[in-house]
């Protein structure tokens, strides 16, 4: 599980489909899972608002790298959060479904990585 070190972390937790982001975010954590019922494009939407959040505050999910995206996209300048754990390999086989969706998120991961990296957002990839 994350800890929220300083009062102000605000962390991202993005990556695969079934690579832990959930189980390292632990149950405090915001999850873009909870918006399932809605459609792609306004999950993303809904949950780059969560990173205009004071923190401390954790968001996880599969759909967290394309809210990373969006946020960027509208925001010229300052930093979407503190820090992003970005999770990449997943620990189980994928469904077909999921396997699209994975290399979905790492083309959206490698457009807004150095994007983070020039607002100084820290970006681990363990």
């Amino acid at each position: 599980m994350i800890v929220v070190g300083a009062p102000a972390s605000r962390i991202v937790i993005a990556g695969v489909p079934r690579a832990g982001k959930t189980t390292l975010a632990g149950p405090c954590a915001r999850h873009t899972d909870d918006l399932i019922r809605m459609e792609w494009h306004v999950v993303s939407d809904t949950v780059a608002t969560w990173l205009d959040l004071p923190g401390p505050w954790i968001v996880e999910g599969v759909r967290a790298v394309h809210a990373l995206r969006k946020w960027l996209a509208a925001h010229p300048e300052g930093k979407p959060c503190d820090r992003v754990v970005w999770l990449g390999t997943p620990r189980v086989p994928l469904t077909r479904g999921q396997d699209v969706l994975a290399k979905g998120c790492l083309t959206v991961w490698r457009e807004v990585r150095p994007l983070l990296l020039a607002r100084n957002v820290q970006v681990e990839e363990p």
